[in-house]
């Protein structure tokens, strides 16, 4: 069967393209002009949102001159200028390592490219963003991908610039362990069809990190490298930013920096910091040099090269002795000071020293760590310790180091604690790195650790550098790596005498580390350092240090408790606690046991706000415990200050004075003729002194307090001159003309009140206490010269500047007075000192006595006896002052009269611990105060004003007071 044939379709009309030049209907349009598509952008940039979010606008900034300029870079500045402005779509990466201005440079064309555009009439803002801001608050799947595509559809429709600061933080942001996704993914198709335009900063290390993970995007930048300057070629940054800081100070002082502080600071800068580059390091120095307050001399800051040390000190914490502001210290002095905080290791200390002393000189290696150290040996013996020695003495501070037990790595998943992971990069090793360079790293039992750490470790001790989770380089050649461990221990504690053979120790423990470390690791390491067993000698040290560390704790620093703690009760606790197995951990335990927690238990029956002075001491083979309430010395009865003095007040006590001195007189002249007076050659002083007195208050009445209207002629002569009043020519505006000024003829010039009250007053209150102290002294002459001796005396370890500030606040002006001083030797050496005779440098001044002559002593310096509180630090420092019995004999042998005064207290102390008389139920402080001002609390005044001070006791007593 033949089917009728089916009729073919009629064929479809062909599609009409759209395009660019005609509109829906097909008209064609005009294409867009320059000026049509700059308005379309700037209405687009109304109604920014994800940018603004995520970005700051640097052409903002660079109107409003926010951005810092840059120097020595005038070619690289014009090339990228001249690249980004040749064309949309541009990408440039600066490529160079930290600190060799490459932001400085971004700042520059930024700063140039907005104003030429502004000139132009023409905008393209520049936006500076992190790759880490893209997913910053996203929390759900799908967000920060968002973000990123509406950041970059802002981007190309608006024709702005993106700048990034660091470019592999595009590549890493966003990836997780599970996603490979990353911020750089959404720029690639956009920078590939030129519709965007970038610029980004990366150092070597970080551009190859991204050639490796996204070498597409790494391959559409043109890379422009920014190399670090050269110590010479930097000093006109130097000047250039120095002129930049000093013209935003808005009318402030001027700033000057002398030629030998920008030398300084480039010697500095070049010997020391390793991790940045010129000149960026020098700029950062120079800002912290000019952030100090500087000399200011005739509106002009100035600063020298010990203000850039100083800056210098404080970034890094490197003593001067290092830095070359002070002399350098040889082995010995080092050795001899380390020795005191580290006891019983010689061979530690002195490789401690090899590594300082090395930097001093400036020897340190290039390109990995100041020095790495195992230390290997007992549990107890003073490892830990020596690496936080080490700190305080290079850096400043133990704070400068860095722990890490070892122990919490043992799994191959703990590498990321220490470096970080893609997500979260910033490990615990490489954030203390980069936040402060300058430290000790302590990995403490490190052969407990997981392999892995060690071939992570290799890098860093053996380069210097670490790489981070987000493939970030940090730099370590600035700091000290010490490793801790106990190989070998047990084996060398089975061999019999194996402690008392150092040489024999070394040759173990390098034995012992090579069979556990692979020789790539062991070959990183400096020097393998042994440590001893602890003998009782140098635990007694540690004992000592352990205690200074336990009373400088906030308990009792704040608890009002001052705590001495007798020489033999450590000796008991060092017998009863050694065991050269477990080093010092157990005196440790026993120093808390036996110490701190009867301490505790004190403080917390005591409670208030009482002072207390606690000893403890040995009873036998137990501690003992007493307790001394210190109570401050109350204030005496008030008088009238004598700043509140009327004029009738003044003339008033100037007539009191005056009666007094014409009784002195009177019994002066009732004396028989032509016999001496007792007391010698001094009684005739005093009788001069009263002469003298005499006439000064006849003066101040009649020449003072008199009521006069007018200056005497030699008084106004004297004003004028003062005033300005001269024989001189003057312009006269008058006139027009010169002529010379005449002579003044001295006129009658008015005294008012206030002016006599002013010039009075202080002389009749000095004249007052003197003829107190003179009125004394004649009536206590029949007993003869009068010689004591004040012994003032540390206790609980006060420095020797708390004797000295107690020393000069004492009444000296009273009388002749003798100084002695006991010395304390750096080796013990106990010994007094000839008076008058210089301080060695090194010595203690345990004690110090006062020795006094003159009239009536007795009833002033009673007053003194007692304890003084001389605030230092966190901690006060009590001293005691006491009478010494037997003071003439001082005057030949003052180390008999004290220890004949030692005999007697320590017959008294044994007899109050043995119970047979009752404890001193408290004590009087009578002075206090911060060093250069101890005050006398009972007076309120400071008794190195002696006469004032004396008179005032004085009269005190006659109201009866004290």
């Amino acid at each position: 069967t033949i089917l009728p044939r089916t009729p073919p379709k009629p064929p479809k009309p062909p599609r009409r393209r759209r395009t660019t030049g005609k509109d829906s209907k097909g008209t064609a349009t005009p294409p867009e002009t320059p000026e049509q598509r700059e308005a379309r952008r700037n209405r687009r940039r109304l109604t920014l949102t994800e940018l603004r979010e995520v970005a700051r606008n640097l052409s903002h900034s660079a109107r409003d001159d926010g951005l810092e300029h840059c120097y020595g870079r005038e070619a690289l500045v014009r090339e990228v200028v001249d690249a980004l402005e040749g064309r949309e779509g541009a990408a440039i990466v600066l490529v160079g390592p930290p600190g060799s201005g490459k932001t400085a440079l971004v700042h520059e064309v930024v700063r140039r490219l907005t104003a030429r555009q502004d000139a132009a009439g023409q905008r393209r803002d520049v936006w500076r963003v992190d790759g880490n801001q893209f997913i910053a608050g996203m929390m759900y799947v799908g967000q920060w991908e968002a973000r990123a595509r509406g950041v970059v559809k802002e981007l190309v429709e608006v024709g702005d610039l993106l700048y990034v600061d660091d470019l592999a933080s595009l590549v890493y942001a966003g990836r997780t362990s599970s996603e490979r996704t990353n911020v750089a993914q959404f720029l690639e198709p956009h920078m590939a069809r030129g519709e965007l335009t970038v610029l980004a900063e990366s150092t070597p290390e970080r551009f190859e990190r991204v050639r490796e993970e996204a070498p597409t995007l790494a391959s559409l930048f043109r890379v422009v490298h920014v190399p670090a300057l050269e110590p010479r070629t930097t000093l006109p940054a130097l000047l250039g930013t120095l002129r930049e800081l000093e013209g935003s100070g808005e009318g402030g002082p001027a700033v000057r920096l002398s030629p030998l502080a920008l030398e300084t600071l480039l010697d500095l800068q070049q010997r020391f910091v390793a991790h940045e580059a010129f000149p960026g390091k020098a700029v950062r120095l120079l800002r912290r040099v000019l952030a100090r307050p500087g000399t200011v001399d005739q509106n002009v800051r100035r600063f020298t090269e010990e203000d850039v040390t100083a800056a210098m000190r404080a970034q890094t914490g490197l003593p001067d002795f290092v830095l070359g502001s002070a002399p350098p210290k040889s082995r010995d002095v080092l050795e001899r000071e380390l020795a005191a905080q580290v006891a019983g290791q010689p061979e530690a200390v002195a490789a401690v020293v090899d590594a300082i002393l090395t930097l001093q000189r400036s020897l340190q290696p290039p390109d990995k760590p100041l020095a790495t150290y195992l230390f290997v040996g007992p549990t107890g013996v003073g490892k830990t310790e020596t690496a936080k020695a080490l700190a305080r003495t290079l850096f400043g501070s133990e704070e400068r180091m860095v722990r890490f037990d070892m122990s919490e790595f043992v799994s191959a998943s703990s590498i990321t604690r220490l470096l970080g992971l893609p997500g979260a990069p910033d490990g615990e090793l490489t954030t203390a790195l980069r936040t402060q360079p300058f430290c000790v790293v302590l990995f403490d039992e490190v052969e407990k650790a997981h392999p892995r750490i060690f071939d992570a470790l290799l890098q860093f001790l053996g380069e210097g550098r670490l790489t981070d989770g987000a493939g970030r380089t940090v730099d370590a050649r600035q700091a000290v790596v010490v490793l801790t461990s106990n190989l070998g221990v047990r084996e060398a504690a089975a061999r019999t005498g194996f402690h008392r053979a150092p040489e024999g120790a070394e040759a173990h423990y390098l034995s012992s580390v090579r069979a556990f470390f692979r020789p790539e690791f062991f070959n990183r390491l400096d020097r393998v350092v042994p440590f001893r067993s602890l003998t009782p000698a140098a635990l007694r040290v540690v004992v000592e240090h352990a205690l200074e560390s336990l009373l400088s704790r906030r308990g009792i620093r704040r608890g009002n408790v001052l705590v001495e703690v007798e020489s033999a009760l450590l000796d008991l606790l060092v017998e009863q606690a050694y065991d050269p197995r477990y080093g010092a951990r157990p005196l440790k335990r026993a120093l808390e046991r036996r110490l701190t927690v009867p301490l505790a238990h004190h403080l917390v029956r005591r409670g208030g706000e009482d002072l207390a002075r606690v000893e403890l001491f040995r009873r036998g083979e137990d501690m003992g415990l007493s307790v001394e309430l210190l109570m401050r010395e109350p204030a005496w009865a008030r008088e009238q200050d004598p700043t509140t003095w009327t004029l009738p007040g003044v003339s008033r006590v100037l007539e009191e004075v005056t009666t007094r001195l014409e009784s002195l007189q009177a019994a002066e002249a009732r004396r028989s003729d032509g016999e001496a007076p007792p007391g010698g050659v001094e009684a005739v002083e005093l009788g001069e002194r009263l002469e003298r007195l005499s006439a000064e208050a006849l003066d101040i009445r009649e020449n003072e307090l008199a009521d006069r209207d007018f200056l005497e002629t030699e008084e106004r002569v004297g004003k004028l001159e003062r005033d300005g009043y001269q024989d001189s020519w003057r312009h006269n505006k008058g006139r027009g003309g010169l002529r010379p000024r005449p002579s003044y003829v001295p006129e009658p010039m008015p005294v008012s009140p206030e002016e006599r009250l002013r010039r009075c007053r202080p002389k009749v209150v000095n004249l007052r206490d003197e003829v107190e102290w003179l009125a004394h002294q004649l009536a206590t002459r029949a007993r003869g010269m009068e010689v004591h001796a004040l012994l003032v005396e540390g206790l609980a370890d006060s420095p020797t500047s708390a004797l000295d500030a107690v020393v000069k606040g004492l009444p000296q002006g009273l009388g002749r007075v003798v100084v002695h001083e006991e010395h304390v030797e750096p080796d013990g050496t106990i010994s007094w000192a000839a008076p008058g005779s210089a301080r060695p440098a090194g010595v203690r001044v345990r004690r110090q006595v006062v020795s006094m002559a003159a009239f009536g002593l007795s009833e002033v310096l009673a007053t003194l006896e007692g304890y003084a509180l001389v605030h230092l630090g966190v901690r006060p420092a009590l001293v005691r002052v006491e009478l010494l019995a037997d003071a003439p004999d001082l005057m030949k042998s003052v180390s008999r009269a004290v220890a004949t005064r030692d005999a007697v207290k320590l017959a008294e102390r044994e007899a109050r611990r043995a119970g047979l008389v009752p404890e001193s139920p408290q004590g009087r402080v009578v002075m206090e105060g911060e060093p250069e001002n101890v005050v006398h609390l009972g007076s309120g005044r400071t008794p190195s004003e002696s006469v004032a001070w004396a008179a005032r006791v004085l009269r005190d007593s006659a109201r009866g007071g004290h």
